[in-house]
């Protein structure tokens, strides 16, 4: 069997799409910035920087960043300052896909999100869920003991090792070997948390104790169900008062903004119909329905709030930061369950 050229790594999820977050808000926070202090321009004469360059410069610093140094952190802050580049770097798109150069070009906000869309598809693909090869978990502990080495190794640390190797091909002697590297490896007491730490402690105690309550799932489900309702309802009433334009589409006269408002439409009953998913799941498996939750909010923050831009620009930017605070508490509980199920593992935490 011939090697792959490249190897997938076990964090690219979680970077990447760390990546697109910065991106999406540095490019809503550019906009909003320059609407509140009247698009003010950095230069004299007949100069004038435009913020493309500053988003060059920021992207030139994730790639040196990321080229230069070792580490899981170095991947976090290549995607975080990458992201933000690139965020700053797209705002500009309609300078350069029009004669005149113009900024306001109102189809680039929907051209923008349309490439945030196709680059989630992208990652997505990337990083699918599916079984790695037996020298991607080598390569994916070798990294992990990287880590080890500049951190040193808790308990923890070495048993997400020792959950790598154990899918990896007990029979090929370098599994073995770093079998027993890592048996050797002593894994040093945790060390007194940092504020952040018990902060995240705490918010770990408190997601225990909600779930131990009997009507949690049914708070959650309901929570789901109700958005849904609510962003579907919300699409509805502002179909009804343009149903006159909606009516001409089957008449075969479509403007820009029907089109929009159509695509919301279509793209919240997706969203809805995850959200729907999640909820019959969670009573079988609080892990699945969180990822379908999470498949949601995604398709809400990739494809709703790109037609709701493109048809009300920045007047979006409540219901933007809503469906980000909801994707970082989702994210949140399926890593909190992730690492909660590798803990009661006995192969795990023996």
């Amino acid at each position: 069997m011939p090697k792959p050229f490249l190897y997938r790594n076990i964090h690219a999820r979680g970077h990447l799409e760390l990546f697109l977050l910065s991106a999406v808000s540095s490019l809503l926070l550019v906009r909003f910035y320059l609407y509140v202090t009247g698009y003010p321009q950095i230069g004299s004469g007949g100069l004038h920087i435009a913020h493309i360059l500053w988003g060059g410069l920021l992207m030139l610093i994730a790639i040196t960043i990321n080229l230069s140094f070792l580490g899981i952190r170095s991947h976090r802050i290549t995607a975080i300052v990458g992201g933000i580049g690139f965020g700053i770097f797209i705002d500009e798109l309609g300078k350069f896909i029009t004669r005149d150069n113009d900024y306001f070009y109102r189809p680039a906000i929907g051209l923008i999100y349309a490439i945030f869309i196709i680059l989630y598809l992208v990652f997505n693909f990337i990083s699918r869920s599916q079984h790695l090869t037996s020298r991607e978990y080598q390569m994916n502990s070798l990294f992990q003991l990287e880590e080890a080495i500049a951190h040193d190794m808790d308990r923890r640390e070495k048993n997400k090792v020792k959950h790598l190797l154990q899918q990896a091909d007990h029979k090929n002697a370098l599994t073995k070997e770093l079998s027993l590297l890592l048996k050797n490896i002593h894994a040093i007491p945790a060390a007194d948390p940092s504020r952040f730490r018990k902060l995240i402690t705490k918010f770990d105690n408190y997601y225990q104790q909600f779930w131990r309550n009997r009507n949690s799932s049914n708070i959650v489900r309901f929570f789901f169900i109700f958005q849904t309702a609510l962003f579907t309802l919300s699409v509805m009433a502002v179909m009804y008062n343009n149903f006159d334009a909606i009516a001409d589409v089957f008449h075969g006269k479509q403007d820009y903004s029907t089109g929009l408002l159509i695509g919301q439409f279509v793209s919240s009953a997706i969203a809805g119909a995850f959200a729907l998913a999640g909820a019959v799941l969670l009573a079988k498996s609080r892990l699945s329905a969180l990822e379908q939750f999470r498949r949601a909010t995604l398709v809400n923050i990739f494809l709703t709030e790109f037609f709701i831009f493109s048809r009300v620009e920045f007047s979006a930017l409540p219901s933007f930061a809503f469906n980000l605070l909801i994707l970082g508490v989702i994210t949140y509980a399926i890593r909190t369950e992730i690492h909660f199920n590798q803990s009661d593992d006995p192969l795990i935490s023996s």
